[in-house]
């Protein structure tokens, strides 16, 4: 960085603050001055700095010509009065730049695995099967080009490196358009949100910002019953008796016997057994879903079914059931197909029963594609 020499005219000095930055370190560099100060200041240079077409930016944001004095190597120059308090200086305006700019980039598309998503400042991608191998994001500026080099990317607040990933991009010859590939790497099954800064190579930081978010974690939480509460119920799900009365005597237990370790077991003993064991659902309406898993039985008992609730209302809307269960001794699979209503929201599963013994394990919902 070059020696900058301070000749200050003036008596009092309140606060000078210079600093030379460079914005990309490719065919867009560019090294603007910022200088704040509350009171005049001469500013000089050595080192033979490039000048030419000499800018400085108002403080109401436009750009003006630059009265430079330049004495062998030294170059001086005061910022005006009209720059004060804070100002941006370029000694050296390339041809490539276009001022004045205060716009950011704009995303023009964004795919995941090959598949077009909607563009917004944040995209919400929801429940995938897998991460997915890339997300190409394409950008755009219409004035300056884009300094990719200076792009910061990061996923649940970290590098892509982290995980074993990576960053690539694809600039064009003027640079005002460029492909960001991004490949996440080995991410675990969890809510993973990245996010995406991409600044222009103008004297601003104009910057777009994007965020994308989703989800690899099981759309239904403990859905191979493994995990037990406290008093042995299956944790993360929700259980309840229906329509009970003062008869009613039930149990919902995490029991060893499973398919590969536990499973739950829903008994309805006595009284009026109207038995559900369920969790709210993030899923999309308008979507179709396949939940499927396995169950053993002593009588033709078990079902199950989804609830969702009005958008505009809040009531209780969709209520769709799966066909009840046949009798079987041992592990038998079960699927059953839904699509949830596009005008309801608030969606619950519950896996259902009554008088008697059923038995569910791995249990799973998964998106139909």
């Amino acid at each position: 960085m070059k020696r900058l020499i301070l000749l200050l005219s003036c008596l009092i000095l309140t606060t000078v603050i210079v600093a030379t930055i460079t914005l990309a370190a490719d065919d867009f560099a560019l090294q603007p001055i910022k200088v704040t100060s509350n009171v005049p200041v001469k500013i000089t240079i050595s080192s033979g700095p490039t000048v030419n077409q000499p800018l400085y930016r108002t403080a109401q944001g436009e750009w003006k010509i630059l009265k430079v004095e330049q004495t062998g190597k030294l170059v001086s120059f005061s910022p005006p009065a009209d720059a004060l308090a804070s100002t941006v200086i370029l000694l050296n305006k390339p041809k490539w730049l276009t001022l004045p700019d205060d716009e950011a980039p704009v995303v023009q598309a964004i795919s995941v695995g090959g598949s077009a998503v909607e563009l917004s400042e944040t995209v919400k991608l929801g429940h995938l099967p897998e991460t997915p191998e890339s997300i190409l994001v394409t950008l755009g500026d219409a004035k300056n080009p884009i300094a990719a080099s200076r792009m910061a990317v990061s996923i649940d607040g970290r590098e892509p490196a982290v995980f074993g990933g990576k960053l690539e991009f694809d600039q064009s010859k003027d640079g005002k358009h460029v492909d960001v590939t991004i490949s996440p790497g080995d991410l675990a099954e969890a809510v993973h949100t990245i996010f995406i800064s991409v600044p222009d190579a103008s004297p601003g930081f104009n910057t777009c910002t994007l965020q994308i978010s989703f989800t690899t974690a099981p759309l239904l939480a403990n859905g191979n019953f493994e995990q037990a509460d406290p008093k042995g119920g299956p944790l993360h799900w929700t259980t309840s008796t229906w329509s009970q009365n003062a008869e009613t005597k039930a149990e919902f237990k995490v029991v060893d016997g499973g398919r590969s370790g536990k499973c739950l077991m829903i008994h309805g003993i006595a009284g009026s057994l109207n038995l559900v064991c369920g969790q709210a659902l993030d899923i999309i309406p308008g979507a179709t879903y396949v939940l499927s898993g396995y169950y053993k039985n002593d009588a033709n008992l078990g079902t199950a079914s989804v609830i969702g609730k009005n958008k505009e209302t809040g009531k209780q809307d969709q209520y769709d059931g799966m066909p009840g269960l046949q009798q079987a001794d041992d592990w038998t699979p079960f699927s059953w197909e839904f699509t949830a209503r596009e005008d309801n929201t608030g969606f619950n599963l519950y896996l259902r029963s009554g008088a008697g013994k059923v038995y569910f394990d791995d249990v799973k919902l998964e998106r139909k594609q």
